[in-house]
């Protein structure tokens, strides 16, 4: 009877953790029902426990099939940079869900969300991965150009026939795509994990956003190597469990009730007339384009120094004010300090550096007087438009480097 206890104690703080998970905990708090499952077994009997944790995996059941039969599991999200991105145990990073083959209507961008200003421009988007889990139509197959940098990179909001790569190849040059959202300290990890698979192929050429890598904001923080292990063998065994629809809704709407009106009452975004038509400007990038110095820069720094022996190449992605302000805010003259900063850099390095800036306005003064634009009105990333102008900055400077293919 004893031995019956016991095992019936273990399946229960076997299962609480994984179905808590399930349901939308974090994986901190979804170990802390193992404990609690033990002290209820201990203070009511095993069997309670084991009854109430089987009760859990059939509300869970029954909260699946609910999402299913709504269309939830799907609505939830506007775009697939959500809907896909995971994290990958085998890379030691996170990417998008590998083999993914879907086409959809997104209904806006990422600063739609942020006003209640009607400025949305749905567009219809085609998604694709590799078998890695990056923006590819197929594998690695020895491109001696590898792309590495943030959702400008990956081209979210935008078509796969748009994105830099598909531009690039239009120009003749092959480019592997093995960008994903993050910071510096990420972009590092991506190419070192990268090089691990597929040893010394290809040459790196790295993308750096104003927005959010000068510093870095949004990314991965230095860690000591045993907390990376740990932390890395944790995201590995939860990974599974976070691309749950029941996780993932849970998650979404948590954090929408955190946000609370902050997301929508339009303080985090400006909208300046451009062409006829409001044009969305995130506040916070507006700022930092603005700032006549740089703070913070250590971790940014460190992590270019050492991947600098290994850099074919730089390129500066601007933020959508410093394009645009010439016509938005034509009295103002904005100060250069990321680019200042990464010139700077690139000097003391002997790296080759590019900023793309002149390529973006440019091509936004062409296309200014048929009403077109090189970003979306809704959203902080560039469009196709865009994302043209800045492969033929690209191309134009891999043939700069001696090395075109």
């Amino acid at each position: 009877m004893k031995a019956a206890h016991g095992a019936f104690l273990a399946v229960a703080c076997a299962l609480a953790p994984p179905i808590l998970l399930a349901f939308g905990a974090p994986p901190g708090a979804a170990l802390v029902g193992c404990p609690v499952v033990w002290g209820l077994g201990r203070a009511a009997g095993a069997g309670r426990a084991l009854a109430l944790v089987l009760s859990c995996a059939v509300s869970l059941a029954l909260y699946t099939v609910l999402l299913r039969a709504t269309g939830w599991d799907e609505a939830i999200y506007y775009r697939p940079h959500e809907r896909f991105a995971t994290w990958g145990a085998r890379l030691g990073h996170r990417a998008y869900q590998p083999g993914v083959r879907v086409a959809l209507r997104e209904p806006y961008g990422d600063l739609q969300i942020l006003t209640p200003e009607p400025i949305a421009e749905p567009r219809e988007v085609v998604f694709r991965t590799d078998s890695e889990g990056f923006r590819n139509d197929a594998d690695y197959d020895g491109e001696p150009w590898i792309l590495v940098g943030d959702s400008f990179v990956v081209g979210v909001g935008n078509s796969q026939e748009e994105i830099l790569q598909a531009r690039l190849a239009a120009r003749g040059v092959r480019a592997y795509n093995l960008g994903h959202p993050g910071g510096p300290l990420d972009y590092e990890g991506y190419w070192r994990s990268f090089r691990s698979r597929h040893g010394g192929s290809g040459r790196l050429l790295l993308f750096l956003y104003e927005g959010n890598d000068f510093p870095e904001t949004v990314g991965a923080r230095e860690q000591p190597d045993w907390w990376q292990a740990i932390d890395h063998t944790a995201r590995g065994i939860a990974a599974p469990f976070t691309r749950l629809a029941t996780y993932r809704v849970t998650r979404s709407l948590l954090a929408r009730i955190a946000a609370g009106r902050a997301l929508s009452d339009g303080r985090q975004v400006r909208l300046l007339t451009l062409a006829g038509a409001p044009m969305a400007f995130l506040e916070r990038e507006v700022a930092h384009a603005r700032a006549p110095e740089l703070e913070d820069m250590a971790l940014t720094d460190a992590s270019f120094v050492r991947l600098a022996p290994e850099l074919a190449a730089v390129f500066f992605v601007p933020t959508k004010y410093r394009v645009y302000q010439p016509w938005v805010a034509p009295e103002e003259t904005l100060p250069d300090a990321s680019w200042r900063h990464l010139d700077s850099l690139c000097r003391e390095q002997r790296v080759p550096c590019f900023d793309l800036t002149p390529a973006l306005v440019e091509r936004s003064r062409a296309l200014l007087p048929s009403g077109l634009l090189t970003w979306w009105r809704d959203d902080t990333h560039w469009n196709g438009e865009g994302i043209d102008a800045a492969a033929q900055r690209v191309a134009d400077a891999i043939a700069a480097l001696g090395d075109r293919s």
